[in-house]
Parts: C-alpha cells; sequence; structure tokens
C-alpha cells in the first residue's frame, strides 16, 4: 500500500482496514511482543488496586452495606504506580505502531519484523514519553481556562508521534510541525478522529463489557471471596481490547501521511523517481 498519498475521508477508512487486513499477522505480533506484557502489567495492577472496588460490588450485589473509602484509601502506592503503568503502556503502543509505519513506509512495503520494530522502539520510547507529558501538560492548561483551547491542541497533537518517529523530530520541531500540518485541515482531522475514535471505542467497549458481564456472573454466584482472581483474570482479558486501539492509530498515521503529502508531496517525488528507474528487458523480442 502506499502509504504517502492524499486521501479523502472515506479511502481513509478503507485504507485503514484494508491496512490493517494486510498487515494483520506481523502487525499484530509486533504489537502484542513488544506490548502486550506491559498491557498485561498494567492490568494486573489495576486488578490489585481496584480488588476493593470489585468486592464492594461483589458485596452490594450479595446485599452488604456499602462502606466510604478515606483517602489514604484511594491514593495508595499500587495507585500512582498504576497511573505511571497505564501512561508509559499508552506511550509505548503509540511507538510501536509509529515504528511499524515509518519501516514500512522507508522499506517500499516490506512487513517489519518483531526485532526491527523493536530496536526502534527501544531508541524513540523514552524520549516520546519525555515529549508526550510536556505536550499533556499544555493540553490539560489549555482546557483549564477553557474547553476548547485543549479540545484544539489534543486535534493539532494527534500525530505528533508519527512525527517524532517518522521525522525523528526535538520537541521543539514536532510541536511547530503539527501546527503547520493542521492548518487549512482542523475540521477535516477532528471529523475524521471523532468517527475512528467511536469505532474503536465501540469495537473495544462490547469485549469489555463480555468480559465484565463474565466475570461479573463468576463473582455473583460463587460463595467464596474470589474478587482478587476475578480482577486479574479481567486484567488478563482486557488484552484483547487494546488490539483495537490498532484501527485508531493506524487512521491517524494515514491522515498524518496525508497532510504531510499536501504540504510536501514526498509521494508524488517518489512515484516520479520510480518512473525513472524502470527499465525494459532488451533481449526479448518485440511481439506485435
Amino acid at each position: 500500500m502506499e502509504l504517502r498519498k492524499v486521501r479523502d475521508f472515506g479511502e481513509n477508512i478503507n485504507d485503514t482496514f484494508q491496512f490493517i487486513k494486510q498487515e494483520f499477522k506481523p502487525l499484530l505480533k509486533s504489537f502484542l511482543a513488544i506490548s502486550g506484557v506491559l498491557i498485561l502489567l498494567t492490568g494486573v495492577v489495576s486488578a490489585l488496586y481496584q480488588q476493593d472496588t470489585m468486592r464492594d460490588i461483589i458485596n452490594a450485589l450479595k446485599g452488604v452495606q456499602y462502606r466510604a473509602k478515606g483517602l489514604d484509601e484511594i491514593f495508595t502506592p499500587t495507585y500512582f504506580m498504576f497511573i505511571f503503568l497505564s501512561s508509559f503502556n499508552v506511550v509505548v503502543m503509540r511507538v510501536v505502531l509509529a515504528v511499524y509505519v515509518k519501516l514500512y513506509d522507508t522499506t517500499g512495503g516490506v512487513s517489519p519484523t518483531i526485532e526491527e520494530v523493536w530496536k526502534e522502539v527501544i531508541r524513540f520510547v523514552v524520549p516520546v514519553f519525555l515529549y508526550s507529558f510536556v505536550l499533556l501538560i499544555l493540553i490539560i492548561i489549555a482546557a483549564c481556562f477553557c474547553l476548547a483551547p485543549g479540545l484544539y491542541l489534543l486535534i493539532v497533537f494527534a500525530p505528533v508521534n508519527f512525527i517524532f518517529v517518522i521525522e525523528n523530530a526535538s520537541l521543539g520541531e514536532a510541536f511547530n510541525r503539527c501546527f503547520a500540518l493542521i492548518k487549512d485541515n482542523f475540521w477535516f482531522s477532528i471529523g475524521l478522529y471523532i468517527v475512528v475514535y467511536l469505532i474503536y471505542a465501540v469495537s473495544s467497549s462490547i469485549i469489555g463489557v463480555a468480559i465484565s458481564s463474565v466475570a461479573g456472573l463468576i463473582a455473583y454466584f460463587t460463595t467464596k471471596d474470589i474478587a482478587s482472581v476475578v480482577g486479574v483474570v479481567t486484567a488478563i482479558l482486557s488484552v484483547f481490547q487494546y488490539v483495537f486501539y490498532i484501527i485508531f492509530s493506524v487512521s491517524v498515521a494515514l491522515h498524518y501521511f496525508n497532510l504531510v503529502e499536501q504540504k510536501d508531496g514526498e509521494g508524488l517525488m517518489r512515484r516520479i523517481d520510480g518512473l525513472g528507474s524502470e527499465t525494459t528487458d532488451s533481449s526479448k523480442d518485440e511481439q506485435y
């Protein structure tokens, strides 16, 4: 698939699913091999933190009175560990997908291996995590003053991870590049992101509801205190929810290439250069 090309709304959606279908096995292998362990660890820590909540829900279903928690029971070391792991987990997933797309683009459509993706992820993950933290603070500050600026920056910075990885940009370069790319494309971008995010959210929620329902039924019909076990099993199964994030990320990647192509036309220049490199086999007789 040619990534660097201008796409309208429908082409982005179609190419998103076409790319995922085409690269499903190698993309999923890289995603789970590198991100899967961290996703699982985040889920387990989340389950350990929420085991009391799970126990309260189970007790409520059985008619036991709810007991309010104090702040010391809410903001525990496990809570802050979960916040850090979940934040780092999101960055790792984004970097993995950005690296995969970068390698696919630079090799002319050859599916990268897990080892190739891993080498690039190690190179970018820490800087991108630090840069993302700075940009998140800017978005939060903007949202505190007014919701609209926060939403605007959220859309502007949506492709920033691809700029960090594909263009090897610094924080300042990526910041300016985001604003340059979004110029005259804000409303198109926000509409596309909302639709694709809804597709991801609905798909992920279906899996989440199914997992929660099964866990709830098991807990309700069990007399033993198995809140921790149910929480850990739920966390393990929740890995499948994160797989659907690939849909949103690939769509953002294709839109990034769309914006870059409108500004730079690199994909067009590649195709023009490719025409000059084509050769014909003169050893064969011409046929009429």
